[in-house]
């Protein structure tokens, strides 16, 4: 397989279509950053500020409102021609997207979740013209809207239900309006000739006592004529020392699956932090007439680290209800963590090194487990790695969250291209321990709009679809077929059953919002999947972003930081005010809402490890945050850790 980056040449973006509210000054073509996003782009070309600073992002609506159209003009390399089939990969387009070769349009994205490819014929030698034209996410969701029927969506924020896009990117209680668009990960041309890997899914399974079988699962793709040839699908294990294990199939001309199974005797396995080594093998697959494995990066070929390890959703019957004990190569696990949002406003912002820390932060607190909530992405393979070599646990989210998703087409398909892409990518990796079908938004149509004045969402619902579909059926479905090996539970939080009320004490995980402090000592839950104490981000985060002359009791830029229902003053003055005096400057309040948070956790953490094997896990909401301002972080957006982070790590390692 020869490859050609596309990232390497020079891309320009444009506004298009209706230009009624974009401001002069971007009505024009700038340079483009593939990877990226129109953000970026505009702000490097100094027409928008970065939206973490001050207010700024009160001037950027306009953004989200306007079609945005990618340029790049490259020369194609002449070894292309030399195979049978030439693609166009995007690894990920955000999000409604035309694709457009040499003034051809040769298909269209409708999903930012998984990637998208494009069979090449009208390729040029020489010079070619590329262009990526994407819709305005906000237009696109009100028409979709307009078509399918109001459905309820969490908060004031627009109807992202609407579009396979990160719903955090609306707005949330801990982030702003960023809807952008943009080439969000590489691009380049893939020629080859023969089969492709298309796919592998390496399953690890104990066969007998010590015995392991790796079960490797690929999905082929082929070129042509060349289905009338045939080949070998082969897999190298290296088990260390001088030993090594191969294994090898023979594929069939248009054989589209194909299957190994290595037997692998008295592996070291793979622990969650604090309970043994996080230990990792290599594994490469390719495909290879001669069958020797060849560079993964030259051939298309797959390369991962592997971990040997069982895990299980222990759900019994016992006197209290129903258990939710996770528990890996046998042993019960007290998931101790945190829930994970998008380190970052825009995903190319977080490099391999800020992963990195950002996951030995968890791992320096103590904790083994990391939820990736459903509100914004699939994390890309820098954070699992990380994860696989500390220890961490992943509960991983599909990507839903707090809203009434519709059923009509197209999002059946959308969403089952999406969830057999991210099972398969993520198969691999040993951290991911449990696959959720999203957040929180079985219980909402359950429970939610209860409160007086307001009307059950439910109610609203009437007879329109909300989701159902995907949690209960699809979603398990595809979980069961292409990756067995690990648990799935439908949303978080979640009873087990219809029948048992969402997000109670007996059954199921729960969300811990409706006590604080003291207050959590009156619930014991089988598994807390979220609480927390909303605090400032660390003073010098905070100041970089709004300026010293912002920082002062109720200036403008640091009520801006503040996107919770009910606002500071329910979320942390009334809490304030029941200990003692109101601060009487920001630095005091400063440090009585961080002593505030250390307070909470403490009752809560304490309440909870002490509560076990009942409770048998703990997820503090949440570990990090997108930018600076008012969340339940316990490390900010510069990456620095709140005193909170200090009480986490005490309390965790007991």
């Amino acid at each position: 397989m020869l490859r050609q980056d596309l990232c390497q040449f020079p891309w320009s973006v444009s506004p298009s279509g209706d230009l009624s509210e974009v401001p002069a000054a971007a009505n024009r073509s700038i340079p483009a950053q593939v990877p990226g996003c129109i953000h970026l782009n505009l702000i490097r070309a100094g027409i928008i500020k970065h939206p973490r600073q001050g207010l700024a992002e009160l001037d950027q609506f306009w953004v989200g409102k306007t079609d945005w159209r990618y340029e790049c003009r490259f020369e194609a390399d002449p070894s292309l021609f030399d195979h049978g089939c030439i693609d166009l990969v995007c690894e990920g387009l955000d999000t409604i997207a035309t694709i457009e070769l040499n003034g051809n349009v040769i298909g269209a994205a409708a999903n930012m979740f998984h990637p998208h490819r494009f069979r090449l014929s009208d390729l040029k030698r020489g010079q070619n013209h590329l262009a990526i034209a994407f819709r305005s996410p906000l237009r696109h969701i009100r028409e979709e809207e307009a078509r399918l029927g109001t459905r309820p969506v969490n908060g004031d924020w627009d109807p992202y239900i609407f579009i396979r896009k990160a719903a955090v990117n609306f707005g949330w209680d801990f982030a702003p309006k960023v809807p952008t668009s943009g080439i969000w990960k590489p691009v380049r041309l893939e020629a080859w000739s023969g089969v492709r890997l298309a796919g592998v899914r390496p399953l690890l399974k104990r066969a007998t006592g010590s015995t392991w079988h790796v079960d490797i699962r690929a999905d082929l793709e082929w070129c042509g004529d060349a289905a009338a040839q045939g080949t070998d699908l082969v897999a190298v294990f290296d088990p260390g020392g001088d030993a090594e294990c191969r294994g090898r199939a023979s594929v069939k001309p248009g054989q589209n699956r194909a299957h190994i199974l290595i037997r692998v005797d008295n592996p070291r396995l793979w622990w969650p932090r604090g309970h043994g080594d996080a230990h990792l093998y290599p594994l490469d697959v390719c495909v290879s007439g001669s069958g020797q494995p060849q560079e993964p990066s030259s051939t298309g070929g797959f390369h991962a680290q592997i971990g040997f390890r069982e895990v299980r959703l222990n759900t019994d019957a016992d006197e209290h209800g129903s258990k939710f004990q996770l528990e890996v190569n046998g042993q019960p696990i007290f998931c101790r963590g945190a829930n994970w949002v998008p380190d970052a406003l825009f995903p190319t912002e977080v490099t391999p090194e800020r992963y990195r820390q950002r996951v030995q932060q968890a791992a320096d607190a103590n904790m083994n487990m990391l939820r990736v909530w459903g509100g914004g992405y699939y994390e890309d393979e820098e954070f699992y790695r990380a994860c696989d070599e500390r220890g961490i646990l992943v509960w991983q989210d599909f990507m839903f969250a707090c809203a009434m998703y519709p059923e009509e087409s197209p999002f059946p398909y959308l969403i089952e291209s999406e969830a057999r892409h991210q099972v398969t990518r993520l198969s691999s990796h040993p951290s991911v321990a449990l696959w959720c079908g999203g957040n929180e938004c079985i219980w909402a149509y359950e429970s939610w709009g209860n409160a007086p004045g307001e009307l059950p969402w439910k109610t609203r619902v009437g007879d329109k679809t909300w989701g159902r579909l995907y949690y209960l059926d699809l979603l398990p479905r595809l979980v069961a077929e292409l990756d067995p090996t690990r648990p799935y539970w439908a949303n978080s939080p979640w009873s087990g059953s219809e029948s048992i009320p969402t997000n109670g004490t007996t059954h199921g995980d729960r969300h811990t919002w409706d006590a604080q402090l003291e207050g959590y000592r009156t619930i014991t839950p089988r598994f807390c999947s979220e609480l927390g104490q909303q605090s400032p981000s660390c003073w010098e985060t905070l100041e970089h972003a709004i300026g010293a002359s912002q920082m002062t009791m109720g200036s403008a830029a640091l009520t801006h930081r503040q996107r919770a229902t009910g606002g500071t003053a329910k979320m942390i003055d009334e809490l304030l005010a029941a200990q003692g005096p109101p601060p009487t400057n920001l630095r005091d309040w400063f440090a009585r809402s961080h002593h505030l948070q250390q307070r909470a956790l403490e009752h809560g953490i304490e309440w909870l490890l002490a509560q076990r094997p009942r409770c048998m896990g703990i997820l503090l909401w949440q570990l990090n945050e997108m930018w600076p301002g008012l969340s339940w972080s316990v490390i900010d957006a510069d990456g620095r850790a709140k005193p909170a982070w200090h009480t986490v790590r005490q309390l965790f390692a007991s």
